[in-house]
């Protein structure tokens, strides 16, 4: 399930190598109601395709899910078998046939757009949404590498909402997401900081002399070396990760894919990540929607490149019910955090 791809998409070489279970969510404006396209990669030549619309007041959920299987060999989009995997009805048929669309389409503009590293700005003409578009592309987002599609009008007609990482074949997290709440928030958590007494924690991974320090009061308590617990509230964790003898790829850019991934039903919100780099050092803050337990949490991930090519990280985890109405509490934990190399 989590085998590297040469290429998880014919005729593409990507920057970044996708992994056998990677998807992504589009939010797609062609239905004319709330919509949404997901893309499941199993391996280099199966994968699912996903049409889903929620429930509305005047129509039922609409759930369209198709499996293909592609010949890997071949540099364009070749079928060399699909399965409908849902009920259809009879007028399903435009959405079946907007799925075959989707994956030729995207295949051959995403090969089209050439090779990138980072972000990247295309202009093509693209009927389906209206003529002339402006394709978003980032080497850190599986699969197609797609940010969004912006019509001569400059709306977004197709847009990331989410992506993730099954992490078992039993994981279930791509066919069961039913969209993106335009609201997320936590109402299950409340936190009240008190005046405590504050105490700088150092962490110092075996077998290396970096040291990464938080400055934290009593109410977080210990629970390893490197995590720290605040009640229900919220997770600390610091770590280093050592540089492999041999890497083909830069280390930081798939450590950065990997914490923006949602995993295990948990949904990152995309169309509002946050990234800045700057002097090695990279600072990542989301929101993950987790429908299943009804909870969003606050996520910060602060990665560091240290001299001999690790990567140390500091990632900070909060409900978001304690975390609006406590942000100067939680910004002060992160501005504490250091790192002697």
């Amino acid at each position: 399930m989590l085998a590297p791809l040469a290429s998880a998409l014919p005729g593409i070489q990507p920057a970044l190598p996708d992994l056998s279970g990677h998807y992504v969510y589009y939010k797609d404006t062609t239905f004319g109601r709330e919509s949404y396209t997901g893309i499941l990669c199993y391996d280099e030549s199966t994968y699912a395709l996903r049409y889903f619309a929620p429930e509305t007041k005047k129509q039922p959920a609409k759930d369209v899910q198709i499996l293909f299987t592609l010949d890997p060999a071949k540099t364009t989009v070749t079928l060399t078998g699909e399965r409908i995997i849902t009920p259809i009805m009879p007028d399903d048929t435009d959405i079946i046939n907007y799925l075959h669309d989707i994956l030729y389409e995207l295949t051959a503009r995403r090969q089209k757009a050439g090779q990138f590293s980072g972000k990247a700005e295309r202009t093509q003409d693209y009927e389906q949404f209206g003529g002339r578009v402006t394709m978003r592309f980032d080497a850190l987002i599986p699969l197609f590498n797609l940010v969004s599609i912006t019509s001569s009008d400059g709306k977004d007609v197709f847009s990331l909402v989410t992506a993730g990482q099954l992490v078992s074949s039993e994981d279930d997290s791509f066919f069961a997401f039913k969209g993106m709440p335009a609201t997320l928030t936590d109402k299950r958590h409340q936190f009240k900081p008190k005046k405590a007494q504050k105490t700088e924690y150092v962490y110092q991974k075996e077998g290396m002399t970096v040291t990464q320090r938080v400055t934290l009061d009593e109410q977080w308590k210990q629970s390893m070396d490197n995590l720290w617990l605040l009640g229900d509230n919220a997770i600390l964790v610091m770590d280093i990760i050592p540089r492999p003898a041999n890497a083909d790829v830069p280390m930081l850019p798939l450590l950065t894919r990997k914490m923006l991934l949602g995993t295990d039903h948990s949904y990152p919100d995309l169309a509002h990540v946050s990234i800045t780099t700057k002097a090695g050092r990279t600072d990542i803050s989301n929101v993950h929607y987790k429908p299943n337990t009804e909870s969003v949490t606050q996520d910060f991930k602060i990665v560091t490149t240290l001299k001999d090519g690790s990567l140390a990280f500091f990632t900070l985890t909060v409900f978001s019910g304690a975390y609006t109405k406590n942000t100067a509490y939680f910004q002060a934990i992160l501005d504490s955090y250091r790192i002697a190399d």
